[in-house]
């Protein structure tokens, strides 16, 4: 699988761009904030249906976008074993113009995303997992040591990739989710009664159960290749350990995971009314992550932090491969900045065997890095795109 095409307009700092790429490892290198990352933002949201940088879907459309609504797309022709895809996204809708040089406008937010599928109009969740991706940045730390939150959100983006049954299931989840809690607040307030979440409960077990039944598995699975990934990184035996914290019953089989998510909903649901949220379930479970028995996130040092997300990407790359039978393109933004020489070769070393890596760098790119050559490479500056002649 490897992104043969892209074309971008009036996305952030680029307000026409249209480049053919190939296989292997291709570098753009340039100063920072020139519009590298915005490279791989858009490869990403072509991948998983949304940026993971953007606060607001409109930061993503450019400032100079006009029309009447403005209008911002990102297109991409990807090569699967399966043959090709052509993918979109479109961002429509009102925006002011800052004016502050960032590359964006700051829209309202009534930004509507339209998608489409080889020219079919889709839903979102109807681009998710059509292409697979996945994305190394310096925000990766944060997986190990930020919110919990981050960590779902690390299993819900890679379960949703491979399984269009859990996305199906946490969209499903986080409607009833937002019915069960409004409701909560009612009965709180005296204006609905207690009986009425009998039917919201059963709906929250359900399909509670099948994301933690998932999360689970996958998560042993994450573990076989993280954890020998992480000592090979780090130079030592020790080997990273994963552990799902549920708020909820833990179980592999979903019926068990079922009934007990009933039950501990039954029981604490005074304490629900009280709060006005619903306080078990797999949106409020957690990852510890830890090696020789030490939580990373409070113990470990901003290096071993740094190896263990590391690591996850890497081990997110196979999972992924391993489930799909195909390759997902790897995007790596400026990472080998932040490592030493040895653990740069190795991260480029063990990204050799994919159909595609497109990179980020600030340096000059070398003629090789490691066991992979550079099959192209860019200079970036000021959102245009040009190919370094005699470089490859």
């Amino acid at each position: 699988m490897y992104v043969a095409s892209l074309h971008l307009r009036n996305f952030r700092n680029y307000q026409r761009l249209d480049i053919t790429l190939p296989q292997g490892l291709v570098v753009f290198t340039g100063a920072n904030a020139q519009g590298k990352s915005n490279l791989l933002e858009a490869v990403y949201l072509l991948a998983i249906g949304r940026s993971t940088r953007a606060g607001n879907e409109g930061e993503m459309v450019g400032w100079w976008a006009s029309g009447s609504p403005p209008h911002t797309q990102a297109m991409a022709a990807v090569a699967t074993c399966q043959g090709s895809l052509q993918l979109q996204v479109d961002l429509v809708g009102q925006a002011q113009v800052a004016g502050d040089g960032s590359g964006s406008a700051n829209p309202s937010p009534s930004v509507q995303k339209r998608v489409r599928v080889n020219g079919v109009p889709r839903l979102v969740s109807g681009l998710v997992g059509q292409f697979n991706a996945v994305l190394f940045d310096a925000s990766d730390i944060q997986v190990i040591e930020g919110a919990p939150a981050l960590r779902r959100r690390y299993l819900d983006v890679l379960l949703s990739q491979v399984d269009p049954a859990y996305l199906r299931a946490l969209l499903r989840y986080q409607r009833v989710l937002a019915q069960r809690n409004q409701l909560l607040r009612l009965i709180r307030e005296g204006r609905a009664r207690g009986l009425e979440l009998e039917f919201w409960d059963g709906e929250l077990a359900q399909q509670g159960a099948y994301l933690v039944a998932s999360r689970l598995q996958a998560m042993a699975g994450l573990m076989q290749l993280a954890g020998p990934m992480y000592a090979r990184l780090k130079g030592g035996e020790e080997q990273l350990q994963l552990e799902y914290l549920a708020t909820g019953p833990q179980s592999q089989e979903q019926e068990e995971l079922r009934q007990g998510l009933m039950e501990a909903l039954v029981r604490g649901r005074q304490r629900e009314v009280a709060l006005g949220s619903t306080q078990v379930g797999p949106h409020r479970d957690d990852m510890r992550i830890t090696v020789a028995g030490r939580e990373l996130g409070v113990f470990g040092s901003r290096g071993e932090r740094r190896l263990a997300a590391l690591a996850l990407r890497l081990a997110e790359g196979e999972f992924l491969a391993q489930r799909r039978g195909e390759q997902p393109v790897m995007l790596l933004d400026d990472i080998l900045s932040e490592l030493d020489q040895v653990r740069g070769m190795q991260v480029m070393e063990a990204v050799a065997r994919y159909q595609q890596v497109l990179l980020t760098t600030t340096e000059a790119p070398p003629l090789a890095w490691g066991a992979i050559t550079p099959t192209a490479t860019f200079r970036v500056a000021h959102g245009t795109v040009t190919p370094l002649p005699g470089v490859p």
